[in-house]
Formats: C-alpha cells, sequence, structure tokens
C-alpha cells in the first residue's frame, strides 16, 4: 500500500490487506516472544525469581523447608531443604483418581507435628 491507489474501500481489499499485516505482525511477535522466553538467560532468570520467593515465604512463616524431588528442588539452597518429598505434577489435580502408593511421603508426618501442622 504505497499510494491512495492501492487502497479500494469499495471492495474491501483495505480491510484485508491491513488484517493480514496485523495477523501476520501478531504471528511474529508471539513467535519472538515464545522464543525469548525459552532461552536459557529467560529460564535461570526465571529459577532466580521463583528460589527467592520461595525463600522469602519461607522466612515469613518460619516453617521448615521441604523439597520435592520430582519438581523444585533448585528452588531452595541445599543447606535449607529439611526434607524431601516426590509429587507428581497431576497429584491431586480433578480428574486424576489414580493413588500411588510410591508417593505417600510418610516420612515427612514426624516434621509436620513438630512443626504445629
Amino acid at each position: 500500500m504505497n499510494s491512495n491507489s492501492d487502497i479500494d474501500f469499495v471492495n474491501g481489499n483495505f480491510k484485508e490487506s491491513l488484517d493480514s499485516l496485523v495477523n501476520s505482525s501478531f504471528g511474529e511477535l508471539s513467535k519472538s516472544i515464545r522464543k525469548d522466553s525459552r532461552s536459557v538467560r529467560n529460564r535461570i532468570q526465571s529459577i532466580l525469581q521463583d528460589s527467592n520467593y520461595v525463600q522469602l515465604v519461607a522466612a515469613s512463616y518460619n516453617l521448615p523447608l521441604v523439597a520435592n524431588e520430582r519438581c523444585g528442588r533448585w528452588y531452595i539452597p541445599p543447606e535449607k531443604i529439611k526434607e524431601s518429598v516426590y509429587f507428581k505434577s497431576t497429584d491431586g489435580h480433578t480428574g486424576q483418581w489414580g493413588f500411588s502408593t510410591r508417593r505417600l511421603n510418610t516420612h515427612i508426618l514426624d516434621l509436620i507435628l513438630a512443626n504445629n501442622g
């Protein structure tokens, strides 16, 4: 669309061209954002921010930290881990009624009782 002669208001070509431009720009922007969010730098920054948040919350409640071995242990400095558990990401989700005896985590009951639940 370099000149007014490229714009055809009667047949709606202007709208189609504009829609095409907006959609392609949005698609390219979305792709760029997805690519950036997958970068190593972005992932490390995310882990650091999450780790800082976990430590802030833990300090606020003064409770021992229990690390999930399956996902999340890296959020807690090793010297601050009191105990570890094993939960799968689908445990407790709606529609996930299967029960795994491998993930009972009964070993933390004493820790829970010692810290008032």
